[in-house]
């Protein structure tokens, strides 16, 4: 295999590599399938590496890639490229996606263009830097000549997509609140600055989860009550999952059900200091839809409102615990006029005391 040398830092991933690692161990007797998540799983360590260093970087300097200057004013730009099962970025460029005979071309513009619409709507928010900062994508991407790439990740500056295995997981396009969640880790950057360990990263991760899935509602006019609407990764699942009832990545309502790839706990008192940020995030992912469903509308209202000013604003140090987090959702709601006693409710019943 050709295995270049990764240059790009502060990369997010959606798949957890300890899952990737897990299921590697399951598959002896697929060894092209067995390779695929283990070189995924590599890279993914490799590509973390950076990730402190573009942290604080960011903190000091906000442009994009493709713009000498962010500026407020017009929408964000989208802009499509094709990695052509290439590792080089961003890739070839899509002239026009909105009507490309490609379907993870069309769906990732659509889509995109819709997260900005969100952001703009829903958060009066413009781009992930608030900005305008031009929103680009790569699909088709692959790290390694012949193997797949099983995750999808931000890397600081872009989205960047691979195509699954076909088997346990199928192109990481296809679904919204992957799509949400990713550029969300964008907003943290250029926001909290959460730093990507412990508690303060799995507050980084169940931000983006909840945005994800708070858009994913959005899209569809889903009221916080249907179940499908806290289901992360959802669209991703391939028919080797699916044939074990694996049917999400992750479950916000109930984030310990078999059903989960990628199971977590569901109270403080369950929480390792030593497993991934993924894997913790499950706690404070539980509270928001907890609290969002006692309320009970529509999750981008009250609930993601109350998230998202405690999420940005300089309001939110950048090693967070969870317990500091739950009280900066106290604030926020106060500030709002929101009844805070749900929302404290909600935190307790993940064992965290706001």
């Amino acid at each position: 295999m050709n295995r270049p040398t990764c240059t790009r830092p502060h990369r997010c991933f959606i798949v957890p590599p300890e899952l990737l690692k897990s299921l590697a161990r399951t598959q002896a007797d697929d060894p092209a399938l067995r390779r695929t998540l283990q070189s995924t799983w590599l890279v993914t360590q490799q590509l973390r590496i950076g990730r402190e260093t573009a942290r604080l970087a960011a903190m000091a300097q906000k442009t994009s890639q493709f713009h000498k200057e962010a500026v407020a004013g017009p929408p964000p730009a989208d802009y499509i490229y094709d990695c052509q099962q290439r590792h080089s970025l961003p890739g070839k460029p899509v002239a026009d996606p909105a009507n490309s005979p490609d379907i993870g071309v069309k769906t990732v513009f659509a889509t995109t263009q819709k997260v900005a619409d969100f952001y703009a709507q829903v958060l009066a928010r413009n781009s992930v830097d608030n900005r305008g900062l031009d929103l680009v994508s790569s699909l088709h991407y692959r790290q390694y000549d012949n193997e797949d790439y099983d995750n999808a990740f931000w890397d600081g500056r872009q989205m960047v997509y691979g195509d699954g295995d076909g088997k346990i997981f199928t192109g990481f396009y296809n679904s919204p609140d992957v799509i949400g969640h990713e550029l969300s880790h964008g907003v943290t950057q250029y926001e909290s600055h959460l730093s990507y360990d412990g508690e303060s990263g799995a507050l980084n991760e169940s931000f983006s989860d909840c945005v994800g899935a708070v858009f994913h509602q959005w899209l569809n006019g889903w009221s916080a009550d249907r179940d499908a609407g806290w289901l992360i990764g959802a669209g991703i699942m391939g028919p080797q999952s699916l044939a074990r009832n694996k049917t999400c990545l992750r479950d916000m309502v109930d984030p310990g059900n078999a059903h989960c790839l990628s199971p977590q706990p569901g109270s403080y008192r369950g929480l390792d200091p030593t497993a991934d940020v993924h894997i913790n995030s499950g706690v404070p992912n539980l509270a928001f839809a907890t609290y969002a469903r006692a309320v009970g509308g529509n999750a981008w209202e009250a609930p993601m409102q109350i998230w998202y000013r405690a999420s940005t604003g300089n309001r939110l140090a950048q090693n967070a615990t969870i317990a500091d987090y739950a009280r900066g959702t106290l604030a926020a709601a106060t500030a709002l006029a929101v009844d805070p006693a749900p929302l404290a409710a909600a935190w307790r019943s993940v064992a965290v005391q706001p």
